[in-house]
């Protein structure tokens, strides 16, 4: 049966055809698809190297361990505040930590010393840390540095917070509304509750799996020292909110993510911050902050957060719209950073490379195959040698683009057989 693997002039196309890597124990020249990290040609080359492995260092041997690294004092944790150029990423983290320049490789690790790879993640080369262990430990030293007050976190430029909502998405969810009743949907709902905004005004009524919780301000249920308290610790001109549950009459107060005071059945002590309690009936409650992450017709993020007084707590949820989104950012994330490494390998730092989603790529060339115009089942995955991937048409060899103009669909195998040639879509130059 013929899938396209050959053609009817296979003969003339094989000397043309890249020469692969020769096999490291009989020196036959491997295929040139195959990958560079295989060493042997078959499966009695690869028993013979373990054999004579083996010969060389036999079980009883002692074995050798690498020494772990051993993190000496670097540079000192302290941001640098000569940094002209924005950083991407972790909004408060990033421009922290950042230094002035991203390393290009072999610069000297802010923590240990040890030179920075070329091949480090890219916030790695941002932080000037050489691994995993040391960006954590810059994070440790510089959050201690932080809480003694030695770092002037304000003085940082361009650091943000990490609320999931801008300025405008605050501002249209807090123009006034009536209060509204969010329920629990049925099972074959796409999403298990109602929700609108950031969190609940006062009036709103949230039922959660037969558990009611209405809402009202501190000032309404003339709670003037639980006001006075909460401002007189945090903004002056603070409300605090004050969820109430049907059920068990049980109170708490709350500002954004901060918890202030609860009045639960059997606490303890009035200062007492206690979330799980048992009802007179003998049902045990959970007060939760439950947090349901979705985008906006603008596809910008934001959180939706409400504290519920439920039987069983729920985990944080997104809803289809932000998982759709986020595997969309996490498809064209990973074929950029694929094309970055590609580039640095050929000795170019930090090139350039647009967020293009694969899947817009297929679904623009209509799942056909640009190679061998055939078309592409969507429900096969890579391995299959006739799953969908990415081609550039100049290629990435001689410094192609990662644009949409420069993509085009095609089967993995087809992919592989073309290999740094120019692909159609574009004439290659003479």
């Amino acid at each position: 049966m013929d899938h396209g693997f050959g053609s009817s002039n296979d003969a003339d196309n094989s000397t043309t055809e890249h020469a692969g890597r020769p096999c490291a124990v009989c020196g036959t020249v491997m295929e040139y698809w195959r990958p560079r990290s295989q060493k042997y040609c078959s499966d009695p080359c690869r028993t013979s190297a373990a054999k004579k492995q083996r010969a060389e260092r036999p079980k009883d041997a002692p074995k050798v361990r690498r020494p772990q690294q051993t993190l000496t004092p670097g540079t000192p944790p302290v941001p640098d505040l000569s940094r002209t150029r924005e950083v991407r990423g972790d909004p408060h983290w990033n421009p922290i930590l950042a230094a002035a320049e991203r390393a290009n490789g072999g610069e000297p690790c802010r923590i240990c010393g040890e030179p920075v790879p070329r091949s480090a993640h890219w916030e790695h080369r941002d932080r000037h840390v050489c691994s995993g262990r040391c960006n954590t430990t810059l994070k440790r030293r510089t959050k201690a540095r932080i809480e003694r007050g030695e770092i002037d976190v304000a003085a940082i430029p361009d650091r943000g917070d990490r609320s999931s909502a801008d300025a405008d998405q605050r501002a249209r969810f807090g123009a006034a509304r009536e209060p509204q009743i969010f329920r629990t949907r049925t099972a074959d709902g796409d999403f298990p509750y109602e929700f609108y905004g950031l969190s609940p005004i006062e009036g709103d009524v949230i039922e959660r799996h037969s558990s009611v919780t209405t809402y009202a301000t501190a000032t309404s249920l003339g709670a003037d020292e639980l006001v006075a308290l909460v401002q007189a610790n945090s903004e002056p001109d603070a409300e605090p909110m004050v969820a109430i549950h049907q059920q068990t009459g049980a109170l708490l107060a709350y500002t954004d993510r901060v918890l202030w005071w609860t009045k639960v059945p059997g606490q303890e002590h009035p200062l007492v911050q206690q979330t799980s309690f048992e009802g007179d009936d003998g049902r045990q409650w959970h007060w939760q902050n439950e947090i349901f992450r979705d985008v906006d017709e603008s596809g910008k993020t934001y959180d939706w957060e409400a504290w519920v007084c439920v039987a069983e707590p729920t985990p944080t949820l997104w809803t289809p719209a932000y998982t759709a989104r986020s595997e969309k950012q996490r498809r064209s994330t990973r074929a950029r950073n694929s094309y970055q490494a590609r580039m640095r390998g050929y000795g170019a730092l930090n090139a350039d490379a647009d967020q293009v989603d694969p899947f817009d790529i297929y679904e623009r060339d209509q799942w056909v195959c640009q190679l061998c115009h055939r078309a592409m089942n969507p429900a096969v995955e890579w391995p299959d040698p006739w799953s969908a991937t990415l081609d550039h048409i100049k290629p990435v060899a001689e410094s192609g683009a990662h644009t949409a103009g420069n993509l085009q669909a095609a089967h993995w195998i087809c992919n592989i057989r073309k290999g740094d040639a120019w692909g159609p879509g574009e004439a290659q130059p003479s």
